[in-house]
């Protein structure tokens, strides 16, 4: 089982929408396990129709087994995430295990993390194998790169293993129609271009129907919801090649 983790110490700038479609894209040629560790629940509401019947706040109590449900299982998504914060640290290496104990159940795992540092997101990236973190257009969404780059390595280093493949920064809710944020983005390219990922996910309202309607958007109809679903299948073809999924 290969591991995503999508990740950003800011909230607003499409992770969930990341994580629900990469679910939605792998799920159709690999066996998929979708975690979400966001007590918002998103992922757990746009997926609910394949939530089993294992909550994620259970992977973190002791080593457990999410049973599959077929192409696409997801683990719910409660309140009592946020008592994880406050128990012993051993809890992030049980998650780190339950995943291991799944290695021959599922091919792919993608997780969605809160926006924060914290016992989940340390969890989750000691489980990684890969990373992928959205950022929007902006000041405040940019801070948080140096801060996410600085945990991956520092949660690493404590336990003693690889760092996962760091993917890049995905421009994520880009706004292609104002200057201010195609300035913003050459801005970018030029200060960090090698950490940018091959790839962008446009401001599109296809992605909010897509949520609400619990379908990716390339199920959707209209012009807008193909050029959407063009767009993010070739980010996620570029996530499988780079994670090099067996066919």
């Amino acid at each position: 089982m290969k591991t995503l983790v999508v990740m950003n110490e800011k909230g607003g700038v499409g992770k969930t929408t990341l994580v629900a479609h990469a679910s939605w894209y792998f799920a159709e040629r690999h066996r998929t396990l979708a975690i979400d560790l966001d007590q918002q629940a998103n992922l757990t509401s746009t997926l609910g129709a394949q939530v089993g019947s294992v909550d994620s706040v259970a992977l973190f109590a002791q080593v457990t087994r999410v049973p599959s449900l077929g192409d696409l299982t997801v683990t719910r998504s409660t309140r009592d995430l946020l008592g994880v914060e406050s128990v012993d640290r051993a809890c992030i290496e049980t998650f780190r295990d339950s995943l291991g104990c799944m290695g021959d159940d599922y091919d792919a795992c993608v997780i969605d993390t809160p926006p924060a540092l914290s016992n989940r997101t340390f969890a989750a990236l000691l489980a990684a194998d890969a990373v992928l973190a959205p950022i929007g257009i902006n000041d405040y969404s940019i801070q948080g790169v140096a801060e996410l780059l600085r945990a991956i390595k520092g949660v690493c280093s404590h336990y003693g293993r690889a760092e996962p493949q760091f993917l890049g920064l995905l421009p994520s809710i880009f706004d292609r129609k104002s200057r201010r944020e195609r300035e913003m983005f050459e801005d970018l390219a030029g200060q960090v271009g090698q950490l940018l990922f091959p790839g962008i996910v446009a401001k599109r309202d296809s992605y909010a129907r897509a949520a609400s309607e619990g379908a990716p958007v390339w199920r959707l109809k209209g012009a807008s919801a193909r050029q959407a679903g063009q767009e993010i299948r070739t980010v996620f073809g570029a996530v499988q090649t780079l994670m090099e999924f067996k066919p």
